[in-house]
């Protein structure tokens, strides 16, 4: 029956995969027969550290953030949502202890596939590899920016670029979490929310 709820939701991570390189028929259904559609609460963790991940996941719908922490407090560390691939890469890839907690931050629809399942096709299939290639090169670039733009932007901009990116987010995140995203405090981001409301309305 869950199979047959998300049936319907496939294109949209074909749309993914394809963006990234063509797909052939024979992949698309070979990836279909080893994913696992799952509905999940709000809160629920996808990785808990140190395990070493065995999961990838695709968010159909919802979102979810990675997180470690720092002298007994939370470090938000990146953000997804919906349409794009959930994965702590080194250690999925690497077989290493994770470093990160993942965790849903909303009721979501995932699509999940593990780790034997991945290296198999990866065995099979020549796109696969490349479409991995480039979800790495992904993760890496956005990596680099995020250190780029702790580094040259202010606080104000960062916020800003973070509300583009992530819209709606602040209606489901905590600003404790935004916050810590962002590297500044929750008391800063309220200034920076009422300056921002502020000019808003002149």
């Amino acid at each position: 029956m869950l199979h047959q709820l998300f049936a319907m939701n496939f294109d949209r991570l074909f749309q993914v995969l394809s963006s990234m390189h063509p797909i052939s028929e024979k992949f698309r259904d070979a990836i279909q027969k080893e994913l696992v559609p799952l509905s999940l609460p709000r809160n629920h963790l996808l990785l808990e550290a140190p395990n070493i991940s065995e999961h990838a996941y695709f968010i159909n719908s919802g979102c979810a953030m990675s997180f470690t922490y720092s002298n007994g407090e939370k470090c938000i560390e990146e953000f997804w949502q919906a349409r794009q691939i959930v994965v702590s890469a080194k250690s999925f890839f690497e077989r290493a202890p994770s470093l990160e907690f993942i965790q849903l931050i909303e009721r979501s629809e995932v699509f999940c596939i593990g780790h034997a399942s991945v290296m198999r096709l990866l065995d099979e299939f020549p796109e696969a590899n490349f479409i991995q290639r480039v979800v790495m090169n992904q993760y890496y670039e956005f990596s680099k920016q995020k250190i780029r733009d702790m580094n040259y932007l202010t606080a104000e901009h960062r916020h800003e670029k973070f509300l583009r990116s992530f819209p709606g987010i602040e209606q489901i995140v905590s600003q404790e979490y935004i916050a810590s995203y962002l590297g500044i405090t929750p008391q800063s981001l309220s200034r920076i929310k009422r300056k921002r409301a502020s000019s808003l309305t002149t």
